[in-house]
């Protein structure tokens, strides 16, 4: 993108946001989240659980919901999540699911912030849950 804009010296650094702090190289953060546990459950904990009272939030870019979602979860996309939040019902347990079971975390804590007390995270995301095979259940 910064070459299309006109930049001719771009570099990309591959290891991403995790291997920079991993390589604890400095960072700055623009968002305080409440440093709160948001635990996880299993697919298998998920497909038992009582369907009505739960909300499956897809966290998911929509292209990636669209090719395959947990049946009843709602594509509340990540990007969108600082507009979207209040639609979350308060009065459910909310489920957060990703692709992989790694940006949750901050998705929860930005809810705690926002004051949802509720709060769980799939354990390894829609992969998992296609991987364990499991039935919706209710």
């Amino acid at each position: 993108m910064a070459v299309e804009m006109g930049y001719k010296n771009v570099k990309v650094y591959t290891e991403g946001l995790p291997g920079w702090g991993k390589a604890r190289y400095p960072m700055v953060s623009q968002a305080s989240y409440p440093d709160v546990d948001i635990p996880l459950i299993s697919a298998k904990e998920l497909a038992s659980m009582d369907k009505g009272s739960i909300f499956l939030a897809d966290i998911r870019p929509p292209a990636d919901f669209g090719k395959g979602s947990i049946p009843g979860s709602q594509n509340i996309f990540l990007d969108d999540i600082h507009e979207s939040y209040a639609s979350l019902p308060k009065d459910k347990k909310i489920v957060l699911v990703d692709h992989k079971g790694k940006t949750t975390l901050v998705t929860g804590r930005f809810l705690a912030m926002k004051g949802y007390s509720n709060v769980v995270r799939l354990d390894g995301g829609f992969n998992a849950w296609a991987k364990a095979g499991v039935s919706a259940g209710n």
